[in-house]
């Protein structure tokens, strides 16, 4: 079973983790060989030609890319003509990036998505599309002790200067830290609050949730549409805090201080069913299995 792996990676050379390599290092775990065809700039790229493809005896070409790349789109249209590969694109960040993505996901044997409302859109249009929603890379985010009582900080967040931003910071004072992370930061930033807030300002299911409750973290974020599909992955009070507002996220600030215990409960819940359920390594068997049953009906 081989596969191409093309995805965006403007930084190759720094080896550093990216969501796509610990993806690839998922497949490879389930014993997938991969070439993988990283690119840098997606105005200009050029994928494996037919013969490469045919000699590297690849099945699947699978494409990790946000956005709209008219260079990518031509490339997937050539190797859609002249290759019989089941092409598999995930489709990055909808739902805030779903207008770009109709092309690819015309192109595509199986579209990926993370969000369970454009899912549902493109299966409407016909297309073969799946709700694959976001995950946490376990090889990055995990914790070593999930108890919060022994953490510095109450709340932490990477949101940058989002809403509420400036109400955290006066209302929590130094307990309080928002801070840009990169690789191993992450983890090292979540294992020291207790609480990790989370604002999607597109109404749309983040991949922070899953990675903070991976680090034994309170997830505590914005109520999203049940369209979402948020609330049954984690549901409230159980797995995830959830406000509405400025005065149920205070409220829900001040429960979470009154209760350190319920807090506890349920940032172990919410690690719980993440490494369960939405690891890289949940998402690899997944798409494996959505492959076979594609291979399967072409046979």
């Amino acid at each position: 079973m081989r596969w191409c792996f093309v995805y965006h990676d403007p930084d190759e050379a720094s080896g550093a983790w990216t969501l796509q390599r610990g993806f690839a290092e998922a497949l490879r775990a389930e014993g997938v060989e991969l070439w993988c065809c990283p690119f840098c700039d997606p105005n200009e790229l050029t994928l494996p030609s037919s013969k490469e493809l045919q000699t590297w005896r690849i099945s699947v070409l699978l494409v990790f890319y946000a956005g709209r790349s008219e260079a990518l789109e031509r490339e997937l249209l050539r190797i859609r003509q002249d290759t019989n590969l089941l092409i598999v694109n995930e489709l990055g960040d909808e739902p805030q990036t779903r207008k770009l993505n109709a092309i690819r996901v015309q192109l595509s044997d199986l579209s990926l998505s993370p969000d369970l409302v454009s899912a549902k859109h493109w299966t409407a249009l016909g297309a073969n599309c799946i709700w694959f929603t976001h995950w946490a890379d376990t090889h990055l985010f995990s914790a070593a002790d999930s108890r919060l009582d022994e953490r510095p900080l109450f709340l932490v967040t990477t949101m940058g200067l989002r809403r509420y931003h400036h109400l955290l910071r006066l209302v929590l004072g130094r307990s309080y830290r928002n801070r840009f992370c990169v690789g191993e930061q992450n983890t090292h930033f979540y294992r020291s609050g207790k609480v990790a807030f989370q604002y999607a300002r597109w109404g749309e299911v983040t991949r922070r949730v899953f990675e903070a409750a991976a680090c034994g973290c309170c997830v505590l974020t914005n109520r999203l549409s049940n369209y979402t599909g948020l609330s049954d992955l984690l549901p409230p009070d159980k797995a995830a805090i959830y406000y509405s507002g400025t005065l149920t996220l205070l409220l829900q600030i001040w429960r979470l201080k009154r209760q350190p215990q319920f807090a506890q409960r349920v940032a172990a819940e919410g690690q719980k069913r993440v490494l369960a359920e939405h690891t890289q390594q949940a998402r690899a068997q997944t798409l494996l299995a959505l492959v076979k049953a594609l291979q399967g009906q072409s046979c």
